[in-house]
């Protein structure tokens, strides 16, 4: 089994959930903490490799063993409450040497060995299968970028519309040499299946603000004190002596009284 991708991305329009775990003051800064549900998405991706004319999967074959080790690790992550796992897809693949009706159903019993494994380790965890039974012209790809003897005849055979899937084979086993190159390097690499695992997961994330301090309210303006004014008495009327006719005293008279006395004799 060979760890093929393990991507960690950006959720895109994904909703987004927040819930404040804790907001802590010191002096005029506000530190709070959030926990963002989907805030991130990743894509991992496996491939599990198997014998020829096999469907049981081997820790021990090829590179399997490291592969299951980053599965289980990844299946022990995917227990966190962090983790959400959002879809398993399984794709199981034969080789196209032998009968196609056989490589069909290798096909999907090698895609079901994996699920099985896969839902033994990631516990409530649903997986889609699926497979896929190569033809040789899938081997075109393959061969254009090979250097290899016969190049050119090889890929009109892989190409040819008028023979069988039988037939290409028996003409390929007729070039001992090419022969050869297919069995041992490009037709292995066919027979596997590949599981892929899309998930999302929660992040922490801290905000922080800067709060001004209350300041005291400001006092009252000094209001101007009008001028008191100084209290006016009224002056007393000048005094005049008058000297009386009846009776000869003298006594002080108001000017203003003395003034009404004359108009009234």
């Amino acid at each position: 089994m060979t760890l093929l991708l393990a991507v960690p991305m950006v959720a895109v329009g994904a909703k987004r959930d927040s819930l404040l775990l804790s907001s802590t003051q010191s002096e005029d800064k506000v530190v709070e903490r959030y926990l963002v549900r989907n805030a991130e998405s990743g894509v991992t991706q496996f491939e599990m490799m198997f014998p020829i004319n096999n469907s049981t999967l081997q820790s021990t074959f090829a590179d399997n063993a490291d592969a299951i080790a980053a599965l289980n690790s990844f299946a022990k992550s995917a227990a966190d409450t962090t983790m959400h796992i959002t879809s398993m897809e399984v794709v199981g693949y034969a080789s196209p040497d032998g009968q196609e009706t056989k490589n069909k159903a290798l096909a999907a019993a090698r895609a079901k060995a994996t699920a099985d494994y896969v839902t033994s380790h990631c516990k409530d965890s649903k997986v889609t299968t699926s497979s896929h039974a190569y033809l040789w012209s899938d081997c075109i790809p393959t061969v254009e970028g090979m250097t290899m003897d016969e190049k050119d005849e090889v890929l009109a055979i892989l190409a040819s519309k008028s023979h069988s899937e039988t037939e290409k084979q028996a003409e390929l086993m007729k070039m001992p040499q090419v022969w050869m190159i297919f069995k041992n390097t490009i037709l292995p690499t066919m027979r596997n299946s590949k599981l892929t695992i899309a998930y999302t997961k929660d992040s922490v994330v801290e905000k922080s603000y800067v709060v001004k301090s209350p300041q005291p309210a400001p006092k009252p303006a000094p209001q101007p004190v009008a001028e008191a004014k100084p209290e006016t008495k009224e002056k007393p009327y000048p005094v005049a002596i008058v000297e009386t006719d009846e009776t000869g005293i003298i006594v002080e008279v108001p000017q203003k009284e003395r003034h009404h006395r004359r108009k009234n004799r």
